[in-house]
């Protein structure tokens, strides 16, 4: 009699983990890859299925596909049994007829660029899940996807090169950054981000067994990274862009003042551009937030009351990501400080490249959150309080994040040697 369950590779995994049929035929057993992943989390060990619910859409498609799965392998040792297929009972024999019927032949091969794609075909059709998250991949990750490809390809066309999983080495790593860098002149951190990728597709491409190639977690196999120089608006700067008066420009009053609600809350603009009066209550702002999926909670600060009570207990409604870009640019042309120049440094190419730009040139909606983490940094919030809001895992990324010049830390320095004379004078008068 032929034994059949399903069950987790790793049931203890705190991301997804390969599905694996198992299958026991008169005493001896064999593993069968069911191609399928799922968090632990979302399994039910005692029914051998997914569950099913509102977070994890993806579990009754998935139950299907098992329960199919299961019926094929039932279906094998029937027509084994009868003879009908002309070959012994057998565990080999069972696994050749459901691979014939899954259209897996046994010499078939998923080659690194077929794996790719069903990977970005998965994430456009919200099947696979962020790691992190437990939500469906991002539309501009999947982006950033589909551009890794289109590069690997190009370069592959270019070198002459053939690329599959084994000829992802340290060799491969020094020619491809190179191409990234002088042929497609790139940037360092775009180069860096299209690495992440490949390494990431390695990663998942060996968890199911197709990549035995672990070349991708050398040291040297390092993801490019450099500081960016991006801007964030100091304390000034948002008391004159709040003062400055927009009454004859409603449109770009709007965007102002919404803008402004990111600068005191730390938010994403896909968090602080959906806020509503619900999620307002005792002085606090409590959402979860839309890339993460975490809850977070807020004190409404004054600037934001001020804006909350202007429009009426709600909050100004807000446009399209890119629309309210154009328009903070519109809006900081018109700010006297935001003329100053910003000098910034990159590299490009694989050359240190400089621009010069009026500090309103480089104003988007993310300089919101920026000069929020930025600002509070700076006036002695603990890093571990900001950190709770901006969702920042290691202090080292946040220092990384925040934007700080030498004259900054210099004030900071000082104002600590000023609070500290303070404190000492309160300790000899008592």
């Amino acid at each position: 009699m032929l034994s059949i369950n399903f069950y987790l590779r790793e049931p203890r995994a705190d991301k997804e983990t390969p599905i694996i049929m198992r299958l026991i035929l008169n005493g001896e057993k064999m593993k069968y890859s069911t191609g399928e992943r799922t968090y632990p989390a979302y399994w039910d060990s005692d029914r051998q299925r997914a569950r099913t619910s509102k977070v994890f859409t993806h579990g009754l498609e998935l139950n299907v596909f098992l329960e199919n799965l299961y019926n094929l392998a039932v279906r094998a040792y029937r027509e084994l049994q009868h003879g009908q297929d002309g070959a012994e009972l057998s565990l080999q024999n069972i696994k050749r007829h459901i691979d014939r019927k899954l259209n897996r032949s046994v010499e078939a091969k998923v080659d690194f660029f077929s794996f790719f794609e069903k990977m970005i075909a998965q994430s456009q059709c919200g099947v696979r899940m962020n790691l992190k998250t437990g939500k469906p991949i991002m539309d501009n990750t999947i982006r950033t996807y589909v551009t890794t490809l289109r590069h690997l390809r190009e370069f592959g066309t270019a070198a002459r090169k053939k690329i599959d999983f084994n000829d992802i080495t340290l060799n491969f790593y020094s020619e491809y950054t190179e191409y990234l860098m002088k042929t497609a002149k790139l940037s360092t951190n775009t180069i860096g981000k299209h690495i992440q990728i490949i390494k990431l597709i390695m990663n998942e491409a060996m968890e199911m067994g197709f990549n035995n190639n672990i070349a991708h977690k050398s040291r040297r196999f390092v993801v490019l990274r450099e500081k960016s120089d991006s801007i964030y608006l100091n304390k000034d700067e948002l008391g004159e862009i709040e003062s400055f008066d927009l009454s004859r420009y409603p449109k770009l009053e709007r965007v102002r003042d919404l803008f402004l609600v990111g600068c005191f809350t730390g938010l994403r603009y896909s968090d602080y551009s959906i806020l509503k009066p619900e999620n307002i209550r005792d002085g606090l702002i409590e959402i979860t937030q839309v890339k993460t999926n975490d809850p977070v909670v807020i004190p409404v600060h004054d600037t934001v009351a001020r804006i909350i009570a202007k429009y009426g207990g709600q909050l100004p409604r807000s446009l399209s990501n890119q629309k309210t870009n154009d328009y903070l640019k519109d809006l900081g042309e018109m700010i006297p400080c935001l003329s100053k120049e910003v000098v910034k440094s990159f590299t490009k190419g694989g050359k240190r490249q400089q621009t010069r730009h009026e500090k309103w040139e480089l104003l988007t909606t993310h300089t919101a959150r920026r000069s929020f983490a930025t600002n509070e940094y700076l006036a002695g919030t603990p890093t571990l309080t900001i950190m709770a809001i901006t969702g920042h895992k290691t202090e080292k990324a946040f220092l990384r994040y925040i934007k700080l010049v030498p004259s900054d830390h210099a004030r900071l320095m000082k104002a600590h040697w000023e609070r500290r004379k303070l404190e000492n004078k309160v300790t000899a008068d008592a």
